[in-house]
């Protein structure tokens, strides 16, 4: 038999252990919380860190040893940065605010009476584009054409004997119009207005750089080379054999000096250029004015291998499935290099 003072002693063991036991689990079950937020942070830190850094994804490369600052995936950062995005935003802007007449306007009115009818909803710049094109085929310009004086009809839609072009929205076309309402403005109205509206150049550069682009040359030119026409191939390899033609060939040009270079009289290719002479340094642009851009092979998606494995970007449209074939349409489409094929013309 246990006296009590053992039993006394056994229970505040069996205590202290029970509570050991208790404080072992709380610490673990805090270190667990522990490396579940950290785990927590770090994942966040890579979403962000791939969300706002994807752009400089080359000048990381650069850093790393790889691709070059002339290459082409800088190529297309640039263009994003520095054609693309201005564009989009300028047009995300001119079409963020949209505006209605008033009930009683006598500026709607006197449109309507000139066969102008506006949209029921439009944008400022609309609204005096309109008015501008009616005032300056009938109204009288004074001090550079910035001055308007208005005629009865004028004053009476302005309430004004003149009108000062450069504030003619703040002062004159304003009072006219209230803002549309706010279940009317939505992205498709904004999105429709700015696809109408959307045009940037080709990026030559990158036209020329890609080796997957294919060229056709001029037929008189392709003729002398090569003894037959609609020969094609890249920009490299046209500007090889155009630079060896140019440089050895006797029948068409003569070399008077190691760079210059004269273009014989009696030729087919005599009527082709405006010009007797040319510097050697002058061939590629030579070769630019006789060829005719036919497209690329290869895709923005397949140029660079982060943004072929980037998941961040999901299907658009069928036409567009994604915002990197937006951006090759824009590189193929968007220039004056091609031929024209609707009248099979090839003009120079």
């Amino acid at each position: 038999m246990y006296s009590f003072v053992q039993l006394k002693k056994i229970i505040i063991i069996i205590i202290i252990i029970i509570i050991i036991i208790i404080i072992i689990i709380i610490i673990i079950i805090i270190i667990i919380i522990i490396i579940i937020i950290i785990i927590i942070i770090i994942i966040i830190i890579i979403i962000v860190i791939i969300n706002f850094t994807y752009l400089d994804q080359c000048r990381t490369c650069d850093r790393n040893g790889g691709p070059a600052k002339e290459s082409i995936d800088h190529m297309y950062v640039d263009f994003i940065e520095e054609e693309l995005l201005p564009e989009i935003n300028s047009l995300a802007e001119k079409y963020a605010d949209w505006w209605t007449f008033k009930p009683s306007s006598p500026l709607k009115a006197y449109l309507s009476d000139r066969e102008i009818v506006m949209d029921e909803y439009f944008s400022l710049e609309e609204l005096r584009y309109r008015v501008m094109s009616i005032l300056e085929h009938a109204a009288q310009f004074l001090n550079s054409d910035v001055i308007v004086l208005a005629d009865q009809e004028l004053q009476m839609v302005f309430d004004s004997w003149y009108i000062f072009v450069p504030d003619i929205i703040e002062n004159h076309l304003l009072s006219h119009v209230i803002p549309a309402p706010v279940d009317i403005i939505s992205n498709d109205l904004q999105n429709k207005h700015m696809i109408e509206d959307f045009f940037v150049y080709s990026p030559v550069d990158i036209i020329y750089k890609d080796p997957s682009s294919v060229f056709w040359i001029h037929p008189f030119v392709d003729f002398a080379m090569n003894r037959s026409t609609g020969n094609v191939g890249s920009w490299n390899k046209l500007l090889f054999m155009f630079t060896e033609f140019c440089l050895n060939n006797t029948t068409y040009f003569t070399r008077f000096s190691d760079s210059i270079i004269g273009i014989n009289v009696n030729t087919s290719l005599t009527s082709l250029f405006d010009f007797k002479f040319f510097h050697l340094s002058q061939v590629e642009t030579l070769l630019q004015q006789i060829t005719k851009f036919l497209g690329r092979k290869n895709s923005m998606i397949q140029s660079c291998h982060f943004i072929t494995h980037n998941p961040t970007f999901d299907y658009i449209t069928s036409i567009h499935p994604n915002v990197f074939t937006f951006i090759d349409y824009i590189i193929n489409n968007h220039n004056d290099m091609m031929p024209d094929f609707k009248t099979g013309i090839f003009n120079i």
